[in-house]
C-alpha cells in the first residue's frame, strides 16, 4: 500500500486517507481496528495487515478501503458461521438469519452460505436428521408437528417430506406413542380425555377400537394409531 501522501492536484475522488493507528482488539487479538485520518475506523484481520503491508502512515484510496472492508466482512462472517455450526447443525435459512441479524451484508452472507454448502459444512439433510432425532428425544410426536417444525426452521416442504415419509414408516410408532403418553402422564390430574387430546396435539390420530386394524401408511401422512381402553 501507498506510503506517500497524494499530490496537491489529486481530485476529491482520488484523495487518500492515512492510517493513524492500528489497534488490536480482543484477548487473542484476532480483530484489528484501523483508525483513519478522517476519524473513521473499521475492522480487518491480522493476516490482512501482513498481506497488504499496512502500518501507521499508510495511505489508502477509497477503493482500497472498500476492498479491505468487503474482504474483512467476508472473513468475519465465515468465522461466525463456523462458530455457530460448531454449537449445532443449522438449516441454511437459520444460519442466514443469524448472520444477517449480526449486520453482515446480504451478498456477503449469500457467498458464505454457498461456500459452506459446497464444502459440506452446511447441509439441510444433516440438519433435518439431527433436528428430528433431538426433537423426538425431548418431545415425542407424530408426522404433522415434525413437518411443521421443519418448515418453521426454513426447510423446504420437499426436503421435509423426503426425509419424514420413510423415517415415519421405519420408526416403531407404538414405542413413539408410549414415549409421548408417558411424558403427558407425568403431569398431574391427567384424565383420559386430556391424554387423548394431548396425544392428538402431538400428531397422533385417535380411532375407535373397531378401527384399529386400519393401520396407516399414507405416502404423505403417517400418524400412529392408538386406542385407549
Amino acid at each position: 500500500m501507498d506510503k506517500e501522501a497524494p499530490g496537491e492536484n489529486s481530485s476529491s475522488q482520488n484523495v487518500k486517507l492515512s492510517i493513524l493507528k492500528i489497534i488490536r482488539r480482543g484477548a487473542r487479538r484476532g480483530k484489528i481496528e484501523l483508525l483513519l485520518s478522517d476519524d473513521s475506523s473499521f475492522f480487518i484481520t491480522d493476516k490482512m495487515i501482513l498481506l497488504n503491508n499496512l502500518e501507521s502512515g499508510t495511505f489508502l484510496s477509497e477503493k482500497q478501503i472498500d476492498e479491505l472492508k468487503s474482504h474483512a466482512e467476508y472473513i468475519f462472517a465465515k468465522k461466525k458461521a463456523f462458530e455457530l455450526l460448531g454449537f449445532r447443525e443449522h438449516s441454511v435459512y437459520q444460519l442466514k438469519q443469524k448472520l444477517l441479524i449480526r449486520d453482515f451484508g446480504l451478498q456477503v452472507v449469500l457467498r458464505v452460505l454457498d461456500e459452506l454448502q459446497d464444502e459440506g459444512s452446511l447441509n439441510n439433510l444433516r440438519f433435518i436428521e439431527a433436528w428430528v432425532r433431538s426433537r423426538l428425544r425431548k418431545h415425542p410426536e407424530g408426522y404433522r408437528p415434525l413437518y411443521a417444525g421443519l418448515i418453521k426452521s426454513g426447510v423446504s416442504s420437499d426436503e421435509a417430506r423426503k426425509y419424514l415419509v420413510p423415517f415415519m414408516e421405519e420408526i416403531d410408532l407404538d414405542l413413539l406413542l408410549e414415549d409421548a403418553a408417558e411424558k403427558i402422564l407425568k403431569k398431574s390430574n391427567i384424565t383420559r380425555d386430556k391424554l387423548v387430546r394431548g396425544l392428538k396435539n402431538r400428531g397422533f390420530e385417535y380411532r375407535s377400537e373397531e378401527h384399529t386394524s386400519e393401520l396407516q401408511s399414507h405416502s404423505f401422512i403417517s400418524y400412529a394409531v392408538f386406542c385407549l381402553k
